[in-house]
């Protein structure tokens, strides 16, 4: 049945699947470093779909899945030179959540682990956050996994953003999803996991357009047929305004710092200090994505706006003074939410010169993940996170 949807929506031999069941992000990785997308002309566009087994099977954090696709995003493109990347997103999946009436089962899943699944969800889905609506199925959403969903999938959307027109995301959920995105529609997914031949041809529907999108796109600032261009003068659909611009950055240093914003995991922003109170200039997506403020109230801005009540002012004045001195700050920092919730990053502030020496900027790489959180990840993912 997968080769008739292939043939009947990518005609004349243009598409080749790879996938494997039961693929975490680890054996895709493995798999393309062992020259498995080997071509003699690389493909326009790759489809990259993977991670659900990640979250479900080995119970992974959605930050180490993120990791994982990031990793295997960066291989592709290295073997590929050209080619762009089509990120459809971790598909939704069950179980359910039980919550509001159902008793001692509030906040618990609503079906025990299916064989090879890790049991380990069971304790996390007791302590989540349970939705406004009563879960009574295990087609119910949100589900157990639904919130680390939607957390791989909102870095998943930033990384495409902030690409350059080498990778895309597609949104997949709307073909198994209810109109009201309350329950998984059994005859899309019947075992709330695996996509049905009804599913799947809904699923194709969306994906078709999204590929030829993509291929149709300008070519990406860091093709290998057209050259390096500078990330942060234009957006690939010439939208300039979004991220702002690091035109004021000495142009030795602004294309390395481009492709360091470009890929990262992180979210970063950069302040020109020869301007009054040190606005951002520069801000990436993952930004954006992190602390819920939207471009239009960022840019233009000192950082402290992200600061609260419960800020460390210690913490606040150590960096005041490596700023004055033109140092690098490195240490913990609790910031907050546009909403109001608290934020703990692992904040880098990093001085940028010009050619004569002074410091004419600061970048500032906000982490999540502690180097505590991040050694346990497989070697490849702390590699791909430390570009």
């Amino acid at each position: 049945r997968a080769g008739w949807f292939f043939e009947t929506w990518f005609p004349l031999r243009e598409a080749s699947a790879f996938g494997v069941s039961g693929d975490r992000t680890q054996h895709l990785l493995w798999r393309i470093k062992k020259g498995e997308l080997h071509f003699r002309h690389p493909p326009g566009v790759v489809v990259v779909c993977v991670g659900t087994n990640n979250l479900g099977r080995d119970n992974d954090s959605a930050a180490d899945t993120f990791l994982g696709i990031r990793a295997v995003v960066l291989e592709v493109l290295q073997r590929l030179p050209g080619t762009r990347v089509l990120l459809t997103g971790i598909l939704p999946r069950g179980p359910g959540l039980a919550e509001g009436n159902n008793g001692d089962r509030a906040g618990r899943p609503l079906t025990p682990p299916a064989p090879g699944e890790s049991a380990g969800y069971a304790e996390y889905g007791a302590t989540r956050e349970s939705p406004n609506t009563s879960a009574q199925s295990k087609y119910s959403q949100p589900g157990v996994h639904s919130r680390a969903i939607h957390d791989v999938n909102d870095k998943l959307k930033a990384l495409a953003d902030g690409s350059g027109g080498s990778v895309g995301y597609c949104d997949g959920s709307s073909a198994f999803l209810s109109p009201d995105g309350s329950e998984i529609v059994p005859e899309t997914m019947r075992d709330a996991l695996h996509p049905t031949s009804v599913g799947m041809n809904k699923w194709f529907a969306i994906l078709k357009p999204a590929v030829e999108e993509l291929r149709n796109r300008p070519a990406p600032r860091e093709s290998w047929y057209e050259g390096a261009r500078f990330f942060g003068d234009t957006t690939w659909n010439g939208d300039a305004n979004r991220n702002g611009s690091l035109k004021s950055v000495d142009k030795n240093v602004r294309l390395a710092l481009s492709r360091l914003i470009a890929w990262s995991p992180h979210a970063l922003c950069v302040c020109d200090m020869r301007e009054p109170d040190a606005p951002i200039v520069f801000a990436n997506d993952n930004f954006f994505t992190q602390t819920g403020y939207d471009s239009t109230e960022v840019i233009g801005r000192n950082c402290r706006f992200l600061q609260g009540e419960s800020t460390d002012r210690n913490v606040v004045a150590q960096m005041k003074d490596k700023i004055a001195k033109g140092s690098e700050f490195s240490g913990n920092v609790l910031n907050y939410k546009k909403n109001g919730t608290r934020l703990v990053n692992s904040l880098v502030m990093s001085p940028l010169y010009d050619t004569h020496g002074n410091v004419t900027h600061y970048i500032g790489i906000q982490r999540l993940a502690t180097e505590d959180a991040l050694k346990d990840a497989p070697a490849e993912y702390q590699q791909r996170a430390a570009l």
